[in-house]
């Protein structure tokens, strides 16, 4: 009577893993943005461990899945302690005053680590420690399976079924306050005639010593392009090395890049922000405006924004291409200003 009840732990585990490790090898940048952000030792988070890594969880899987006992124990017990640590890392993620955005499932569950995260990585140490159960059956889960009841595999895939429509209804992978950028840019022209200025809201950024810069303090002697950004994030990292070059050739508009981790930090897996960040303590500015990484917004010194709020890497560089437009008709260019990437 116990065969389904058996199977399901390291089925659903199994799959979990198989998963996880797809996404990780399709999406290698979100894994070493997590990998860096998360501050894990050296010895764990090095170019090699994080392309082991992957493997190692879906090699994991499949030996769940067709080993026997006794071997089926001692695989089951490598999981809990997976799931253990899984579960420690976030929790002392938690702990770091910033927010981190995870690519714990790669792409798919790229988004910032909150409890939510951590009481899914507990539900999962429950499941691992169901999978040690399910271990302590004599034949392998594949072999079980192999010799189950049409019963319990009219069940198994009623459950499945069940899985697939929760997930696929109420499942995503946009970060919790990142907007969509759009498919196809607008053209400058058109969004002059769509964009509605509206006052800077309030919100307080620091500078590289600590001091604190108000954002309706910061635009009143230039025009302020902010740059959202989290280091090592893939995307991130096509707009980051580009920063100080817009810097330099848009003079009437000074842009500097936004970190919501220590700057000292960000600057330690990115050197192309040195000199030019400024922190936003737990990420509220950029939840003010609404940002994902990366996402940027342009500050007019009349008080009002000037541009955007936009996310994703192509929206910030034609944002920065529409800035750009809009000077040299202007006439306040001197020189041409380099395109952005990809252009």
């Amino acid at each position: 009577m116990l065969d389904g009840p058996l199977l399901l732990p390291p089925i659903l585990l199994a799959t979990l893993l198989i998963i996880s490790g797809v996404a990780k090898l399709r999406a290698p940048a979100e894994v070493a943005s997590a990998f860096a952000q998360l501050r894990l030792p050296a010895v764990i988070s090095g170019p090699a461990v994080r392309r082991v890594f992957p493997w190692a969880e879906i090699v994991l899987a499949v030996l769940l899945l067709v080993l026997p006992r006794p071997w089926s124990l001692a695989v089951a017990v490598a999981a809990v302690a997976l799931m253990v640590v899984y579960l420690g890392i976030i929790v002392r993620a938690l702990g770091f005053g910033y927010p981190i955005t995870c690519g714990c499932f790669g792409r798919l569950g790229l988004g910032e680590v909150t409890q939510r995260t951590a009481a899914r990585n507990g539900l999962l140490v429950g499941l691992s420690l169901l999978v040690v159960w399910s271990a302590t059956a004599e034949r392998s889960v594949l072999a079980r399976l192999a010799d189950a009841e049409a019963t319990t595999w009219a069940w198994l895939a009623l459950l499945a079924l069940t899985v697939a429509i929760v997930v696929v209804t109420f499942g995503g992978t946009q970060d919790t306050h990142a907007a969509a950028a759009p498919a196809v840019p607008p053209s400058p022209q058109d969004e002059l005639e769509d964009y509605l200025r509206q006052p800077i809201p309030y919100g307080l950024l620091e500078g590289p010593d600590g001091s604190p810069m108000p954002l309706h303090e910061l635009s009143r002697q230039s025009a302020y392009l902010l740059v959202f950004v989290s280091p090592g994030c893939g995307a991130c990292m096509q707009v980051i090395p580009q920063i100080k070059a817009w810097d330099e050739a848009l003079p009437p508009v000074t842009v500097r890049a936004v970190v919501s981790m220590p700057v000292d930090l960000a600057v330690t897996h990115a050197p192309d922000l040195e000199g030019i960040t400024l922190h936003d303590p737990n990420g509220a500015v950029a939840r003010t405006f609404g940002v994902g990484n990366p996402g940027a917004v342009l500050l007019g010194m009349d008080g009002q924004l000037a541009g955007g709020p936009v996310s994703g890497s192509v929206a910030v560089e034609q944002l920065v291409s529409d800035i750009r437009a809009e000077l040299e008709e202007a006439g306040a260019l001197e020189e041409p200003v380099p395109s952005p990437a990809g252009e």
